[in-house]
């Protein structure tokens, strides 16, 4: 299933790469757009934009198609939409305020 393939590949880059916290909630029940979120944190503003381009190299090189990428490491968020598996790369003070997997997980 493509479905695994991607997450595979984008968790094993995100260790590989030295994400903190990385979780993987399923969401194909809740949501119509996506099948499962990946989120995980950067420990600065550089790391967040390191894991950010890794995800997407990764991806590409595995001819598994991304459809856009949201938000600046300044912002202290990107979004990363890999149409069933959306990939959420935080700061950690950003990810505490928003609470992405708390609202996912009601």
């Amino acid at each position: 299933m493509r479905k695994d393939k991607t997450i595979k590949i984008i968790e094993k880059t995100l260790s590989e790469h030295k994400a903190k916290d990385i979780q993987i909630i399923d969401v194909h029940e809740k949501t119509p757009f996506a099948d499962f979120y990946i989120i995980c944190s950067a420990t600065n503003i550089r790391q967040l934009d390191a894991l950010a381009n890794a995800v997407i190299d990764e991806l590409e090189k595995n001819k598994i198609n991304v459809n856009h990428k949201e938000g600046r490491p300044e912002s202290g968020w990107i979004l990363i939409d890999a149409y069933h598996v959306i990939v959420n790369i935080f700061s950690e003070d950003e990810r505490n305020r928003v609470s992405l997997e708390e609202l996912l997980n009601k």
